[in-house]
């Protein structure tokens, strides 16, 4: 059993909480990290069952070269303990108008080549100058001149560049899935940041077991440098003293520490673990009013025999992309709710995730987060996704031998709770729009004395794990040198 007694608590064993933790034990302070789970890794926590390992729902790392994940399991030397995978044969589909699906052809080199691109989305020679340009401009561009776009929305910007319709709508397509919000109310500088490390420097790094094997490994370096790891232990409360943060209270008892670092999602921390009387009303607000990022939903199918050789893709149409108007319609039945649908096969980049000879396909598509929607709304959701999911893989229907279907629910019972209605189902958490990223990104230290934030809803930048884990970098040096301080 752990002391009671620590230098600092963190809350949540996801990307962001278990990187904290390692920095912090590795630099000599005394951790407890918790987690209310059995395994680690948040939303992309590794699950087993008959014979296959694959993540809760559809999650895909990036970017390849130099990524974050390999560099945190070196800083912590655990690298023994995970071992990345990088499949490079993906898998995206475009549906023309016409209604047929053609795959993107594999490329030469480790980066997306414009060429190819413009090719399988039927872009004439002669209308490729403008798309030359503004893929050209994208990569290069600076990152002094990329914050300047903070503040202003993706959709604009891409508009603006006036593209053919096809790769608005790849493009479009990627940043629905990679942020999970429409594209007009998705800020511009994250965005772009994201897609030039995936152009330059590749999309598509796994971890052989799950994604959930690099948070373990984070938690065995906490444990290695000395301090505690407590699974299956569920925070009641955040304890406050004369103001400050003191400790947490939990199902197996309490534990004292100065320093309380959440990785629970930032509106389930201020509103439930600790209170709305610790706060003053105009923060209080603000945490009301964040918005949360959209949920994925679909199908877990478990076959017979594979259907693709493809490790993961995106499917998509000249009118699938998102918007918030069509969002709107859809959720209020007056729209069609077929949009953009993501798929991974984690036996093709891990052989050890599927027994010999069978499949597991995971499909993930656009949903509103409110874990509390209905069974006719989920499944309404979910029936669009299946829908695509059958075209795009003619075998697939015929080769299930079972299937598992993930919902809103799932995702906000396995990782932050329900604090405001509709909210506690998004897949990332905090949605990367404009008036929350950036300059206005919700800052990693509360207002209360001693309490911090970890996570995709404050303190990084990037695509899902890895701006949990960028988080988990710029957190451990501000909690470090308060404890200095201190």
């Amino acid at each position: 059993m752990a002391d009671n007694a620590y230098d600092v608590i963190i809350i949540g064993a996801g990307f962001g909480g278990s990187s904290c933790a390692g920095l912090l034990a590795k630099r000599g302070l005394k951790v407890l990290l918790t987690d209310k789970n059995a395994n680690a890794g948040g939303k992309a926590m590794s699950l087993k069952k008959n014979g296959y390992t694959y993540t809760p729902w559809v999650v895909i790392g990036s970017p390849v070269q130099d990524n974050i994940y390999q560099h945190m399991l070196d800083e912590l030397e655990v690298a023994d303990l995970a071992t990345l995978s990088i499949p490079g044969t993906q898998g995206s589909f475009y549906k023309s108008p016409d209604g047929t699906y053609s795959r993107m052809p594999e490329a030469d080199t480790d980066h997306l080549d414009p060429e190819v691109i413009f090719k399988w989305l039927e872009i004439p020679e002669e209308n490729q100058e403008r798309p030359l340009e503004f893929f050209t401009n994208m990569a290069l561009m600076e990152p002094e001149d990329v914050a300047k776009l903070d503040g202003q929305s993706f959709g604009e910007w891409i508009t603006a560049a006036e593209l053919p319709r096809s790769l608005y709508a790849f493009i479009v397509s990627l940043c629905d899935g990679l942020f999970m919000v429409p594209v007009e109310k998705l800020d511009a500088a994250e965005a772009i940041t994201s897609l030039q490390g995936i152009f330059i420097r590749g999309g598509g790094v796994f971890s052989e077991g799950g994604f959930g094997k690099v948070a373990e490994a984070f938690c065995e370096a906490v444990r290695r440098y000395g301090s505690d790891v407590m699974m299956g232990t569920r925070v009641r409360r955040v304890i406050v003293e004369d103001g400050k943060v003191a400790g947490i209270e939990t199902d197996k008892g309490e534990f004292r520490a100065p320093i309380v670092i959440s990785n629970a999602g930032i509106q389930p921390t201020v509103l439930k673990l600790v209170g709305e009387e610790h706060f003053d009303k105009d923060f209080t607000k603000r945490v009301q009013e964040l918005v949360p990022s959209y949920s994925l939903i679909g199908y877990r199918y478990f076959l017979s025999k594979p259907v693709t050789n493809a490790s993961f893709g995106v499917v998509f149409s000249d009118d699938g992309p998102w918007s918030q108007k069509r969002l709107d319609e859809a959720a209020e039945g007056k729209g069609s709710r077929e949009g953009v649908l993501y798929f991974e096969v984690p036996s093709n980049y891990d052989p050890n995730a599927a027994p010999e000879g069978k499949a597991m396909l995971m499909t993930g598509c656009f949903c509103p987060p409110d874990p509390n929607l209905s069974k006719e709304q989920l499944l309404a959701w979910a029936s669009a996704g299946e829908e695509v999911a059958f075209g795009v893989f003619p075998e697939l229907e015929a080769a299930i031998e079972s299937k598992d279907f993930y919902t809103t629910r799932n995702v906000s019972s396995a990782t932050r709770d329900s604090a405001v209605a509709g909210a506690g189902g998004e897949t990332i958490g905090l949605a990367q729009i404009v008036g929350q990223c950036g300059s206005t990104k919700p800052s990693i230290k509360a207002p209360l004395e001693g309490l911090f934030f970890v996570g995709t809803d404050a303190g990084g930048v990037g695509v899902g794990t890895q701006q949990a884990i960028d988080s988990g970098m710029n957190v451990a040096d501000a909690v470090e040198q308060y404890h200095r301080q201190r």
